[in-house]
């Protein structure tokens, strides 16, 4: 598989992984954890179309629909647990009589918080600074990921804030192809101008998982600049030992300022 850039980055942490869509490394998890484990769980999360466990699962080759899609987001807005998607809640008449009425949802557990809390960490990178930061609420704690099949012939994006779940995918009918539209252009503007309204007077929600993400590499550079200072430092004190001993003998002398 290829990525839409076409590069390679090399070693990538799960997070970078999923914050720039690299698509060899979701393979690769799906060959480590087995294909089988991978379809359980999208069932576990609400996926309800069939799925086959082969190799190209993870690029999308599996067709679901957007309810379904948007369904499986929700264990990980709400710590853990999955509900049922539904469209109606109650039917009645001109007169309000309520001919039928959905009983309340029983939520099941299927990821455990930590989990949960893990995955709306990366999403939310992706938002800050990855593949979807034309979705981005400002202030507004907020989780989500793009999605761009083959051809440009359908882009998605998926996210939550801690009050709501919102999809948005963008195609033609006819499956034909569009013009170079990803999930994080066209789809992820659509999602966040409705959110934006949406949350229109709520009050702050908190979302476990929603701060900077730490950069491994960042951290060794800044290892190794300290332990270049420190090298340096102690050529530095050498130095002044020996500068000690020439000022001592008459032969020179630093001003009292001289920092070394």
């Amino acid at each position: 598989p290829s990525n839409y850039g076409d590069g390679f980055r090399g070693r990538v942490t799960m997070t970078e992984a999923l914050q720039h869509s690299i698509n060899t490394v979701a393979v690769r998890v799906n060959q480590e954890v087995g294909g089988e484990n991978v379809v359980a769980t999208a069932h576990d999360m609400g996926i309800d179309s069939p799925l086959v466990a082969n190799r190209s699962l993870p690029l999308g080759t599996e067709e679901v629909n957007l309810l379904e899609l948007t369904s499986a987001y929700i264990p990980f807005a709400t710590r853990g647990f999955a509900a049922p998607a539904y469209a109606v809640t109650k039917v009645t008449t001109s007169k309000d009589t309520v001919l039928w009425e959905r009983d309340d949802i029983e939520t099941v557990r299927v990821i455990s918080p930590d989990l949960a809390k893990d995955m709306t960490h990366m999403m939310h990178q992706v938002m800050i600074s990855g593949t979807g930061r034309r979705a981005h609420l400002g202030n507004r704690p907020a989780a989500g990921k793009t999605g761009t099949s083959q051809e440009w012939r359908d882009a998605w994006f998926m996210g939550y804030t801690g009050d709501l779940i919102t999809g948005v995918w963008v195609g033609n009918d006819d499956s034909s192809p569009m013009q170079r539209v990803t999930g994080g252009g066209v789809p992820a503007e659509i999602w966040q101008r409705f959110m934006s309204d949406a949350h229109q007077g709520w009050a702050m929600t908190a979302l476990p998982g929603t701060y900077p993400a730490r950069n491994d590499r960042q951290d060794g550079d800044m290892r190794r600049l300290l332990s270049e200072l420190s090298r340096d430092f102690g050529k530095i004190a050498g130095n002044r030992s020996s500068s000690s001993s020439s000022s001592s003998s008459g032969r020179s002398r630093k001003p009292s300022w001289w920092p070394f």
